[in-house]
């Protein structure tokens, strides 16, 4: 019976220093376990698995290295394709100079549906669905490449891979559904001293053409 109560004790003890730690590794790496809460968190709108809820598409090869051992795409390089479609759209349609500002990933989430194979060329969709004093958050989708079977003839190949296309200039005829979705959230701070600062007129114009049917604080 004594010996019952020792290791009761102890187990109690131990799930209080569990939780103390987690409380402490919160505070200390606020991010990281913002971060991981999101990402325990699925999407819930189905407008979100539906391509016409996009404003903006962006085709992203997939590559041989993005393969892993099971014959997909990793789900970790689906990121990098969010993060590489979103910086092409700050580069070519909000004119960023990131020799003054640039915008810190501080916030991922990411559900999957259906998976990818190279060499397939799927398509990142997004919208903006809240515009911050320094932040951003974007919604985003990857498609397959059918949602740009009606992409208007007035864009050549290059330029779609180079600029995208705005979902103005597709001639919709269905609902395309997405692969997976998720959201992003940027953070832009002065290059000089790593602190946030206000968005640019410029950045604030580009970005507002893609703006969702949600909030926005400018």
């Amino acid at each position: 019976m004594r010996q019952k109560i020792q290791e009761d004790q102890k187990r109690t003890e131990g799930l209080a220093m569990l939780i103390k730690f987690i409380k402490l590794t919160s505070r200390l790496h606020p991010i990281t376990m913002a971060t991981r809460h999101l990402t325990s968190s699925p999407l819930t709108s189905d407008d979100l698995w539906l391509s016409s809820s996009y404003k903006f598409f962006l085709p992203t090869p997939t590559r041989w290295m993005d393969n892993d051992l099971f014959g997909h795409v990793n789900n970790t390089a689906y990121y990098s394709y969010f993060d590489s479609v979103i910086n092409r759209y700050l580069i070519h349609h909000c004119h960023i100079n990131y020799d003054i500002i640039r915008g810190f990933m501080v916030q991922t989430q990411c559900e999957y549906r259906r998976p990818l194979q190279y060499p397939d060329v799927p398509v990142v969709g997004m919208f903006v669905r809240r515009i911050g004093s320094s932040s951003v958050t974007y919604n985003v989708g990857l498609f397959p490449s059918e949602v740009l079977k009606n992409v208007s003839r007035e864009k050549d190949v290059i330029q779609i891979m180079s600029e995208g296309v705005f979902a103005s200039q597709l001639n919709r005829t269905e609902d395309v559904s997405a692969l997976a979705v998720g959201s992003c959230v940027h953070v832009f701070v002065d290059t000089q001293s790593n602190k946030p600062t206000p968005l640019p007129d410029n950045l604030k114009a580009g970005l507002q053409k893609i703006l969702g049917n949600v909030e926005s604080r400018l």
